[in-house]
């Protein structure tokens, strides 16, 4: 770092001068054209700084005696990795163990450097902000601030390669509520493949059996206004959960973990699980227990019985509304008995099947609609069609892709996490963790005593030899920053 910051001194300034020089003077470029050229030789010092600490790393590691003990030198090369700031390439020592005959470079493992890395923890950390919202491709272009490029394999296995811890405890302290919400719905999402290209299966008509449905929950307190006179409304301390599940009891388990790492058990009165009424959204209700009651959401309500009634002309509001009537006195009976009427009204095969479907969707989600007529807490209503356009439809179906089951499911738990305020660079630190690092502490010990002794020497240098009134006077900065107050008079 000493001699990359002496060489900037030398010669990097010199070229800001210029680029300074040309923008006062040349009345047509921007302040982003001032940008852009600064970026290039910044660039380079950041990698030439990168490099050299790397090297010191690596000098230090070659000149230790506990080293000499235990390790002997094989030989010296280079390698090289992409940064958001450009490659950096250093030399590295290869050592061997005395002991066990283990090679190793000892630097790069200090670092963190395996063998098969190709981009720095920052080129992961950008690649996968820009890939929860956009395509593999463009993620791949803007991985770094140059113009080098990521290649979509590259963004693909970092994508799959992607381990996202379950939420549980969000809170400092137990809250204390009575009632919970919990909305609960799916995307349709299209397959090129489900592991590997070939292996979807078909249906009796030869059709490709290509849709994957990612499950998305999500539990909060309640709604409020987001401002005061406002007329939106915002859920209050909402958290998401979903992804791909093979049972659906493990995505519930998930969510009851939550609750009880989250909420005191003795203060929760009712939780109310809304959702259209699937199979898999029924089982939540089982996992979570007797406080948990079902409420189906009015979206899917309103769907099936417009299905069932768009055909009846100026008849179809009149049916409606006596549907929704026999909600309200609790009337199975005269439901069936609407209905009836309805399928006589019905000319076509299709459209009676149709309403028969909503007759047989209704009935069995019975509870589900008529727990709103007494229970002011069941009448908050469900939002999660909303949810599911925004965390998932956006970036997983709204458009036509083909996406394999992994890559379906990594996405939507990244764009979760994202949307429950995780940060992706505590994504790769919760990766790195997992990961043990074998390196000897008698070795290490003396190592980071002997860099803080260094950096503190770096730092005397760069505040000594780098303020902005000693580059000035050396290399004729000052003067031209000088030169900008002619502009303004």
């Amino acid at each position: 770092m000493y001699d990359s910051i002496l060489h900037f001194n030398e010669f990097g300034v010199k070229v800001l001068e210029k680029i300074i020089k040309t923008f006062i003077e040349d009345k047509t470029q921007t302040i982003g054209d001032l940008v852009d050229m600064l970026n290039k030789p910044l660039q380079e010092l950041q990698c030439n700084i990168i490099s050299e600490v790397f090297e010191l790393i690596d000098e230090i590691y070659r000149n230790d005696i506990s080293r000499k003990k235990n390790w002997s030198i094989i030989r010296k090369d280079s390698n090289s990795f992409m940064t958001t700031c450009g490659e950096v390439k250093y030399k590295r020592t290869y050592f061997k163990s005395k002991k066990t005959g283990e090679r190793e470079y000892l630097a790069d493992k200090a670092v963190g450097i395996n063998s098969h890395m190709r981009i720095s923890d920052d080129v992961v950390v950008k690649t996968l902000e820009n890939v929860a919202d956009y395509s593999y491709r463009l993620s791949g272009e803007n991985a770094t601030n140059t113009e080098d490029i990521i290649s979509k394999q590259a963004v693909l296995k970092q994508v799959h390669d992607l381990e996202i811890p379950k939420a549980k405890k969000v809170c400092t302290e137990k809250r204390k509520v009575k009632v919970l919400y919990i909305d609960a719905d799916e995307d349709h999402v299209s397959l090129q493949f489900s592991n590997k290209k070939g292996d979807l299966e078909k249906d009796k008509y030869g059709r490709k059996q290509n849709t994957i449905m990612p499950r998305l929950v999500y539990v909060y307190e309640g709604v409020e206004k987001e401002t005061l006179n406002g007329k939106r409304n915002k859920l209050i301390n909402r958290h998401y959960f979903g992804g791909i599940y093979s049972k659906p009891e493990n995505l519930w388990q998930e969510v009851v973990e939550y609750i009880d790492e989250n909420y005191y058990d003795d203060e929760l009165e009712k939780i109310y699980l809304s959702g259209d009424g699937a199979s898999w959204i029924k089982t939540g209700i089982e996992v979570i227990g007797a406080k948990c009651k079902f409420v189906l959401d009015n979206y899917h309500l309103n769907k099936y019985i417009t299905q069932a009634t768009s055909h009846l002309g100026d008849t179809k509001d009149d049916y409606k509304q006596a549907i929704f009537d026999e909600f309200s006195f609790e009337n199975k009976k005269n439901i069936k008995k609407i209905f009836r009427e309805i399928i006589e009204l019905t000319t076509t095969e299709t459209k009676k099947e149709a309403v028969r479907r909503c007759k047989e969707y209704i009935l069995s989600q019975w509870n589900g609609i008529i727990i709103k007529n007494d229970d002011p807490y069941a009448q908050i209503g469900c939002s999660a069609e909303g949810h599911v356009s925004h965390i998932y439809s956006s970036r997983l179906s709204s458009r036509p892709l083909g996406w394999s089951k992994i890559g379906v499911d990594k996405i939507a738990r990244l764009r979760i996490y994202k949307a429950n305020g995780g940060k992706i660079r505590s994504l790769i630190k919760y990766k790195k963790d997992k990961v043990e690092k074998e390196i000897k502490k008698e070795i290490q010990h003396k190592i980071d005593a002997k860099i803080k002794m260094k950096r503190l020497k770096y730092l005397e240098v760069w505040k000594s030899d780098t303020t902005v009134e000693k580059i000035g006077k050396t290399n004729g900065l000052y003067n031209v920053l000088k030169s900008l107050r002619g502009i303004c008079g």
